[in-house]
């Protein structure tokens, strides 16, 4: 329920400013024509267009319907597919009974991070793609979720932090590898994005088309050469099709290679004669480089990608870099592959209680601990270091803030953790690691009494911030959760049931009266090694990232946008009121506990089985015991002769053999993890491909 401020925003007002001239204004007199300027949006400057713009999305209500800012805004319909409901003939309809995502019947490939701005939208898009479309696309939805935000997708570097150089295994380059001088065109071709594409357009099971091509296509037009009264030589080219593997394109743009296979038809035309000639194929000889930034090797393949093999869900688990202590070095940071996210295997939930002194442990509190109090200014916020942004920027505005920002840097505390406004948590020194993979919950209980107010309706936020305290002192952001008082409704039943209830009221709070707020973090996979400290930051702004919130009471379907210290009023109930401070009480007591329920990553912990893949319903083949951390067996239900493959989920053939009907694998000579197991038919067409977990 908290508004992405800087997101929202920075971004509208970035598409309002980009390519409109206000200096044109003299000149334009029609919003038809090509000259784009406030005028066309009849307003005297494009800062007022920008500010319509934003209003238009967040804060207008039309036909007395709430605005852009309510889950259950008409206008959401727009731009949400999951809001645009579709008929029994997949054309949209208010009414209708299905969900839109049954009409995108393509495979699609999702590319994220951790602190992407898209993150958590982008696992719900891939959640509805699996759950919607048709049977024949319902598997070939992927998505990838490394160490990056919105800026970083593919690189080593976010924030302030420099990762492992694994993060590249699933993508197969780094991006820091390009710049605007240096476009290694060799290592792009090898990317999983190239495979993707090859996979999906230049590959059909059981079709071998070939590789990666273009194609450009014979010419109709006839080019005049040389012309005269007597002789006129005109040329069509290319006179066929000119087909050349896209290597072999590459390879000629960048000076590694010759280009082959052109052929064009000669027109002879004098007074007497017009015959034509067909010449060719004719070799261009190597040119050199004909773009000079596409310098690059020789490219002698574009390897071909089986994404029937691969997992649906392959996220990076971040652990320490850098670290001084010996055994964190190989403390997580490692690719992990499953069928589904969040995760339903191996997932532990296990709460920990914050306590009034500080302290962060697996106990309950035993007493009324009391209260914790802390003031909230919405003219003096709480900066934004780190995290899920793409535009916002450090205090000092000199660089991107997003990431694992170090908040001990002095540069950043004084304005993010040192100082009022924050009440600060922290664990002991972890003993030996803490895994979380998934998203986790926040259970909260807290009042507010804002200044010249004892009774009365208002509003507020909440913020709660993750750190990874290193034994050398750094302090890294790692996620983050917050709510919105009003959308308490709205936010407890995310946290409770995994989806929005779009219908779930928003009401104003009461000053002073203590109220439980259960929500839902950002997800996030993360592993804090051994002797460091998981510290937790309380808060009511996180800005620029969000809104400052006034502590003011806000009328049913309306919203009151704002910055801090804009001087702005808001109505409500016909009284005229401004920003004010408020005093904020968070309590700690066995009736109301401050919990947060981690979703902890456990090898051994098992809720389910992980789910096959069957690829051929005339063979079955089991693999018993599963998960094996020994002997695994591998049995088909009709003798023959079959090849099986257990591959890794980088994509590495790890074992391989032949078997008539049953095979014998040493599953505990693998490091443990999840492995596909592929048995193939040698004299037939069956296929079966299924999951193992090795513990």
């Amino acid at each position: 329920g908290v508004f992405r401020d800087r997101i929202v925003t920075g971004w509208l007002k970035g598409q309002i400013f980009t390519g409109t001239d206000d200096d044109l204004i003299p000149l334009d007199h029609d919003i038809q024509n090509n000259i784009h300027t406030s005028f066309d949006y009849g307003l005297p400057n494009k800062f007022d267009a920008a500010n319509k713009a934003i209003d238009h999305f967040v804060e207008v209500s039309y036909d007395n319907a709430p605005p852009g800012y309510y889950p259950n805004s008409p206008g959401r319909a727009d731009m949400d597919a999951s809001a645009a409901p579709v008929d029994a003939n997949g054309n949209g309809s208010a009414t209708g009974q299905f969900s839109r995502y049954t009409n995108m019947n393509v495979p699609t490939y999702h590319f994220t991070g951790w602190w992407d701005i898209f993150i958590d939208g982008q696992i719900e898009t891939w959640q509805l793609q699996k759950k919607h479309t048709l049977p024949a696309v319902k598997d070939k939805h992927f998505i990838v979720i490394g160490p990056w935000a919105h800026q970083t997708i593919g690189s080593t570097k976010t924030g302030d932090h420099e990762y492992l150089p694994n993060v590249a295994d699933v993508m197969k380059i780094n991006i820091d590898d390009f710049d605007e001088t240096n476009v290694p065109l060799a290592k792009a071709l090898q990317s999983e994005l190239i495979g993707w594409f090859r996979y999906n357009l230049n590959y059909r099971p059981g079709e071998e088309i070939g590789e990666p091509k273009m194609v450009i296509p014979a010419s109709t037009r006839w080019q005049t050469f040389s012309s005269s009264a007597l002789l006129t030589i005109k040329a069509r080219i290319p006179s066929q099709d000119l087909v050349v593997p896209l290597k072999d394109l590459i390879n000629f743009l960048t000076g590694n290679g010759d280009l082959n296979g052109l052929n064009l038809e000669l027109a002879v035309i004098t007074p007497f004669t017009n015959d034509t000639l067909p010449v060719g194929p004719i070799p261009i000889p190597n040119l050199g480089p004909i773009v000079a930034d596409f310098q690059t090797d020789s490219v002698s393949t574009i390897p071909f990608t089986d994404f029937g093999l691969k997992p649906a869900v392959r996220f990076y688990v971040i652990g320490p870099v850098n670290d001084s202590v010996p055994e964190n070095a190989n403390v997580g940071n490692y690719w992990y592959g499953a069928d589904r996210f969040p995760l339903v295997n191996h997932i532990r939930p296990r709460k920990i209680f914050l306590h009034k002194n500080g302290n962060i442990n697996w106990t309950q509190p035993v007493e009324d601990e009391g209260y914790n109090v802390f003031v909230h200014d919405p003219d003096d916020p709480i900066l934004t270091c780190g995290g899920a942004n793409m535009i916002v920027r450090t205090p000092q505005g000199d660089r991107d803030s997003q990431g694992q920002m170090n908040f001990a840097d002095p540069l950043f505390s004084p304005y993010s953790m040192d100082r009022t406004g924050v009440i600060k948590f922290e664990t002991e020194p972890i003993a030996d690691s803490l895994a979380i993979i998934g998203f986790s919950k926040v259970n909260m209980w807290a009042k507010t009494n804002p200044a010249g107010a004892m009774s009365g309706p208002t509003d507020t936020d909440f913020f709660v911030r993750f750190l990874d305290v290193y034994p050398d002192g750094r302090e890294f952001f790692v996620f983050e959760g917050c709510v919105n008082a009003r959308a308490r409704d709205y936010a407890r039943f995310i946290a409770e049931n995994g989806v929005e209830d779009r219908n779930a009221p928003y009401s104003n709070i009461n000053i002073g009266q203590l109220y439980n707020y259960f929500f839902q973090t950002m997800p996030m996979a993360y592993v804090w090694g051994k002797n460091h400290k998981m510290k937790i930051l309380i808060s009511s702004s996180n800005y620029t990232r969000y809104q400052v919130n006034p502590n003011l009471p806000v009328q049913d379907n309306t919203f009151f946008r704002r910055k801090p210290g804009d001087g702005q009023s808001n109505v409500f109930n016909g009284q005229n009121m401004v920003p004010r401070v408020a005093v904020q009480r968070i309590h700690f007591s066995p009736e109301h506990p401050f919990w947060i329920e981690l979703p902890t990553h456990d090898p051994t912990y098992n809720v389910g089985v992980v789910e096959d893949i069957i690829k051929d319903p005339a063979l079955d083949v089991i693999v018993f015991p599963n998960p094996s951390d020994d002997l695994m067996n591998v049995y088909v239900n009709k003798p023959g002769e079959y090849e099986v493959r257990v591959i890794n989920m980088l994509g590495q053939t790890v074992f391989k053999g032949t078997m008539p009907d049953r095979m014998e694998i040493r599953a505990g000579e693998f490091q443990p993890g999840v492995y596909i197991v592929e048995v193939l038919e040698l004299n037939g067409n069956g296929k079966i491909v299924k999951k193992i977990v090795v513990e």
